[in-house]
């Protein structure tokens, strides 16, 4: 049978108010449907039928007892077959937001939508992925918060931290049976103090059979510690140790190489090569945001980018948007304290996809295997938000698409769990807001 989808989702909202079972509304309810069905033909009931068991995928008893649905593990209708993995991701494409922000240790506005739910998309992605740095105290209430905002589709699938670092991914909730057990790990670049900011930590999945990398990352600090970063970077790299159960050929000690794809973002603190006073007179000329992209030759990520020495194969889209960093905490200025910083991209999306050659899920036997473009990530939107001022970053966000392919029933799953604690109290506070607004405590 088909699990749920969005549609199913938004037709069942949850009902905190008691349902009337009065006989006056129950007869009314009668009436209205015996006028609705009044010449009805036999013709339509059979349609109507038969859409049923299209939509239930209903097995007949005897290809049961013959055996002959199902061929093996791998069949085309298993589990995580292209059958079923079409049902539920029509074309195989699955969206993904990721989100960066460096909270400065501050709680969030009270409405996160400008960052979750930004107008420039049209529906939620199926996943997102969220890493914060020098996040709020309250890891459960950051966590509340997006689930909140996000509402009853999507579910907290994982969460992993390490001092002020945070990484968060949801996922659309009848896509959790088709998920495989998560992992993740963590790495402190200054190991010597008890008090962690800097360093990286990760989360590692299977969807279906395509395997994905989360990385949120927050590097040394200051206009001249490139080096710095970039060693950072290598030790990252190679202290991830993820996969650690998950099915990979070969595991390579760079961690970025053992996943299909792989998202990189967080405060990475590289800096404009340029006087604060000429970036200033820059964006008080620019008209934001930019039509063409910006000209980013002076931008110390781009520079180790196009170098290779780290973080080769990774992309990022165009940047439109003006710099995240530094502002005054509560304002549109720029720094304006005694160090009098120069504004600068430190808050970025990076991500790298690769083409699936001859891995050990070629085992699968399915049509048009060559047809689809397995491991390809498309941005459709690269942005940041200007209006939440509570820290001295923006946050910055993006929305991908990539083609995921089917897998096979050994990956080992996930069982459907997600945090349940986190979801109700999400929900709760969406209705408590709901009701204040509306006067109703429906959730939509």
């Amino acid at each position: 049978m088909r699990h749920s989808s969005p549609e199913s989702i938004k037709s069942a909202p949850v009902q905190l108010k008691p349902r009337s079972t009065s006989h006056d509304a129950l007869s009314k309810k009668k009436e209205r449907h015996q006028s609705q069905t009044t010449g009805t033909s036999m013709d339509s009931l059979a349609k109507q039928a038969l859409l049923a068991a299209q939509v239930l995928n209903l097995i007949p008893t005897q290809k049961a007892r013959e055996r002959n649905f199902l061929h093996g593990r791998i069949a085309a209708n298993s589990l995580l077959g292209p059958v079923e993995l079409e049902k539920v991701l029509p074309n195989r494409e699955l969206k993904i937001f990721i989100g960066t922000w460096n909270m400065n240790g501050q709680n969030p506005p009270k409405e996160l939508n400008d960052f979750m739910l930004p107008s420039d998309i049209e529906t939620v992605p199926d996943l997102l992925a969220i890493g914060t740095q020098e996040s709020c105290s309250e890891r459960s209430e950051w966590e509340a918060a997006l689930q909140e905002t996000l509402g009853p589709s999507h579910v907290l699938l994982c969460s992993t931290g390490l001092g002020t670092l945070h990484l968060a991914l949801f996922l659309r909730r009848d896509l959790i049976w088709f998920c495989s057990i998560h992992e993740d790990a963590s790495f402190s670049t200054r190991t010597g103090t008890a008090f962690r900011t800097k360093g990286a930590v990760a989360i590692a999945l299977m969807l279906f059979g395509t395997s994905f990398l989360f990385v949120t990352a927050h590097l040394t600090a200051h206009q001249d510690k490139v080096k710095e970063r970039v060693n950072d970077i290598k030790r990252i790299v190679r202290n991830l140790d993820l996969p650690k159960e998950l099915p990979t050929r070969h595991k390579s000690k760079d961690v970025t190489q053992n996943f299909d794809c792989v998202f990189w973002c967080g405060d990475l603190n590289f800096r404009l090569a340029q006087p604060r006073e000429e970036v200033i007179q820059w964006v008080t000329d620019t008209c934001f945001p930019q039509q063409l992209p910006i000209n980013l030759h002076k931008d110390q990520l781009q520079t180790i980018l196009n170098e290779g020495a780290v973080l080769r194969g990774f992309e990022e889209a165009p940047i439109t948007f003006p710099p995240t960093y530094k502002y005054d905490p509560g304002t549109q200025n720029f720094d304006s304290s005694s160090k009098q910083r120069t504004p600068a991209y430190t808050d970025r999306i990076l991500f790298k996809g690769k083409g699936h050659t001859r891995s050990y899920i070629r085992r699968v036997s399915y049509e048009n295997s060559n047809s689809h473009k397995d491991g390809v990530i498309e941005c459709l939107v690269y942005d940041s938000v200007p209006s939440i001022c509570t820290s001295d970053h923006k946050p910055v966000w993006g929305v991908f698409k990539t083609t995921i392919r089917p897998g096979i029933d050994t990956i080992p799953l996930g069982g459907g769990l997600f945090n349940r604690e986190i979801y109700l109290e999400g929900i709760k506070r969406r209705a408590a807001a709901m009701d204040d607004s509306h006067g109703t405590s429906k959730v939509i």
